[in-house]
């Protein structure tokens, strides 16, 4: 053994601390904002840096993608956006992975067996676009069998395809903008606008009813941390699950699942007899008066809230005293109240808290959205009278059931053979080639939806597409610009692309009227006119292009993370109501009491069934970040989590298999016994149990590499070293159709279940679906 003294011990130490000492701090990448990157091994081997705007999620984050021969190794936040201020959410950050997954489809493929026998032959585009071109044609003399399914969270050129041939049949799978379809309607009806943007590190109090921020929202979750930790808010949460929001809130109050309305109704009833409503803003800026609302309140008593949520009155009345007295305060609501039978009246409800204290467009308020609104490049086929946003929760039913005729269906970014309620029934009716023949699905991976298509299109990935966005996430409002730093992989193409190719095809000399509104070169120039036709940016897209944002509003402080202009935090105008009313007809809020009651199928439960609540958690974008492998090693199961005390007496152990059953059907799961849930409910999260779309997602890497797949493509991370084999279940298979009241969304967190401990032969995983009474139900729902 080598010795060595103390002397000689600290003449090396020494040595080495003064050649640390060399090293200036900005030599250290860590204690950087962003921005740079660089060779992890060979550190001053600079990667080149692109603009890039996630799409994965509404929120649309401004950041960077960094590339390196050829490969983009890398995405984070861009430090001075306005909105991002240099975060990326885990998604975000692992989405660069999709470009080079070995498992993602980079040919058109043409189905060679009966649907969904998995039996595809790689073809050209030209021999595809052909196929494609000729369908669409046969079927123009009756443009409405002609049926896209969307799945984007902005308007894509699906919409300006349809509406170039004729074409009304525009289902989605979710609504443009942040929040549901439910929260939109009830901010549209209110406000005049689909958007109230909380302002949380400004506020004092925040009722937070039934919305995951710190896990689905990251923008909002930093002004929520600057809020607690620099403003001292006090954070109150109403929901049936201690998510990671409820969590970290000061008070988590469980509440009785959809009850959140009659206790914000009852709240505003007990804060206008206590005088503490602002009484000037209500008579001046709602269609009501202070007296008449409280008349109208008069059914909503604190008791009555009580006896229905199960949250004691004195909690309501002192948490109601504190709201109205802690101004500036707002209110957020979500999914977790919004998708239920009442979500719209349920949005209104909880909404009026902040009306009534004119916590409305105030700092630490609910604030109107600031965005711009992206135009489709001119000109623009005129748009067709269809309903804004149809969403597709019924159109299986309606396929299946005569009501609806389809010669050709297009599925964009969407997949609701894994995802969608009922999602059996999209099985049936895609397995069917009499009543959908032709089906066409723009899709970079092999996804549970593709399987059953007859050609697959391979369509772009994020860090490759040309795009711009905006999102009211900020105070300001702001555009950000993805200019990709690589091109498309092997034969991938942008669907703005493909379907120009098809409109030229279609329309060759230009005389049918519907080849000059595909005036544009390419996706970059589809951008750029893009950027042209939106007010406010028309003569801004170099300076997009430049800066990877607009407008420029300052740096990022590192001291605050605030961005900052000449010395001073930017700060957000207030009060814009006041210069031209809010977008109502009326010019002011419209208030209406809503007429609340209890879920009837809730208010009966028996021993052993609960209400079942599907949620979203911090690693995945619905169905399309489950190949990730960063993402995958995180988060791959999803247990059904079951309060503790309730599963014991129903003799289930932590771990444990049980059985999950619906109206339609059953899942078999494990069970994770946990004291954050409700007595009554039971949760599983979504984003889990994939049948397809890669060996990461299926977590099963010996799966023979399919014969479309890239061989240039290769990741020996997804062969060696995928060590989970549990990829959890999928809960969409057992929801059936219900329908939000006035709405056509899906009430998600409604769905009665009864849970008991496995049977003889279950086994971890098995789902079991009767399509039968699936349309049964519908045909009562719609009698």
């Amino acid at each position: 053994m080598v010795e060595i003294c103390r002397r000689q011990f600290l003449v090396a130490s020494g040595s080495v601390l003064a050649s640390a000492a060399m090293l200036s701090p900005a030599q250290a990448m860590e204690l950087e904002l962003g921005g740079k990157n660089y060779h992890q091994l060979r550190t001053y081997n600079a990667r080149t840096r692109s603009h890039y705007a996630c799409t994965l999620c509404p929120y649309f984050d401004g950041g960077f993608s960094y590339v390196e021969d050829g490969a983009i190794k890398k995405t984070e936040g861009n430090p001075d956006h306005i909105a991002s201020r240099g975060k990326f959410c885990a998604k975000g950050l692992a989405s660069f992975l999709s470009a080079q997954d070995p498992d993602r489809i980079t040919t058109p493929l043409k189905r060679s067996g009966p649907r969904g026998s998995g039996k595809w032959q790689a073809i050209t585009w030209e021999a595809a676009l052909a196929e494609v071109t000729g369908k669409v044609k046969e079927a123009l003399a009756e443009p409405d069998t002609i049926v896209a399914n969307e799945g984007g969270f902005q308007d894509t050129a699906m919409s300006r395809f349809l509406d170039t041939l004729g074409s009304s049949s525009l289902v989605r799978s979710c609504v443009p903008g942040l929040g549901g379809m439910a929260k939109q309607t009830a901010l549209r009806q209110m406000f005049g606008v689909s958007f109230l943007l909380p302002d949380m590190e400004h506020s004092k109090y925040l009722l937070n009813f039934g919305c995951n921020t710190m896990e689905t929202a990251l923008p909002l979750a930093q002004r929520l941390t600057d809020g607690l930790v620099n403003n001292r808010l006090k954070m109150v949460t109403f929901d049936v699950r201690l998510s990671n929001t409820a969590g970290r809130s000061h008070e988590w109050i469980p509440v009785q699942p959809g009850s959140d309305g009659v206790i914000a109704l009852a709240m505003c009833r007990h804060i206008l007899e206590k005088g503490l409503a602002d009484k000037a803003f209500i008579d001046t800026w709602t269609n009501t008066t202070s007296e008449k609302l409280l008349e109208a309140l008069a059914p909503y008593t604190t008791k009555m809230a009580s006896d229905i949520s199960g949250v004691p009155e004195k909690t309501i009345k002192r948490i109601a005293v504190e709201f109205a007295k802690n101004h500036p305060a707002s209110v957020f609501t979500m999914n977790g109240v919004s998708s239920r039978q009442q979500g719209v009246e349920v949005e209104q409800a909880c909404l009026l808290l902040a009306v009534i204290t004119g916590n409305i467009d105030n700092e630490g308020g609910c604030c109107l959205p600031r965005q711009y609104q992206i135009a489709d490049p001119q000109p623009a086929p005129k748009p067709l009278s269809r309903p804004a946003a149809k969403m597709n929760h019924t159109f299986p039913f309606e396929v299946i059931n005569g009501q609806r005729k389809v010669r050709v269906l297009f599925n964009h970014m969407s997949n609701p053979v894994y995802s969608a309620p009922a999602a059996s029934l999209w099985r049936e009716m895609l397995k069917d080639e009499q009543r959908v023949p032709f089906v066409v699905d723009f899709s970079p991976f092999m996804s549970e939806t593709s399987e059953w298509a007859d050609l697959i299109l391979p369509d772009v990935v994020g860090v490759e597409r040309h795009a711009l966005v905006s999102s009211p996430t900020a105070l300001k409002p702001w555009a950000s610009i993805s200019v990709p730093g690589v091109k498309p992989v092997a034969m991938a193409m942008d669907v703005r692309e493909t379907l120009k190719k098809i409109v030229e095809a279609l329309d060759a000399d230009g005389q049918k009227g519907m080849k000059g509104f595909w005036a544009f070169a390419n996706a970059k120039q589809w951008v750029e006119q893009s950027c042209a036709a939106t007010p406010g940016l028309e003569a801004n897209y170099k300076k997009l292009v430049s800066k990877g944002f607009w407008p420029d509003y300052g740096k990022i402080d590192p001291a605050n993370r605030q961005i900052i202009k000449d010395g001073e935090p930017v700060a957000g105008e207030y009060g814009t109501f006041k210069k031209s009313g809010f977008a109502t007809e009326s010019g002011k809020i419209q208030v209406a009491i809503p007429d609340l009651k209890p879920n009837p199928a809730h208010a009966k439960l028996q021993p052993g069934q609960f209400v079942l609540t599907t949620y979203k958690v911090a690693y995945h974008a619905l169905s399309m970040t489950a190949n990730l492998k960063y993402l995958a090693e995180i988060s791959h199961a999803n247990p059904l989590m079951i309060n503790k005390a309730t599963a014991r007496e129903l003799k289930i152990e932590d771990g444990s298999l049980v059985r999950v059953t619906s109206p339609v059907g059953y899942l078999v799961t494990k069970a994770m016994l946990t004291n954050g849930m409700h007595p009554q409910v039971v949760g599983i999260a979504t984003s889990a149990g994939r049948t397809s779309y890669g060996r990461v997602a299926q977590a099963k890497p010996d799966l023979p590499i399919p014969a479309h797949a890239n061989p240039q493509l290769h990741d020996a991370d997804i062969e060696d070293n995928i060590w989970w084999r549990d990829k959890g279940v999928n809960p969409n298979e057992i929801l059936p159709l219900a329908l939000i009241k006035g709405n056509g969304d899906q009430a998600w967190n409604d769905t009665v279940v009864t849970v008991a401990p496995a049977q003889s032969g279950d086994v971890y995983g098995t789902i079991r679906v009767d399509n039968a009474k699936h349309l049964e139900l519908y045909k009562q729902m719609t009698a």
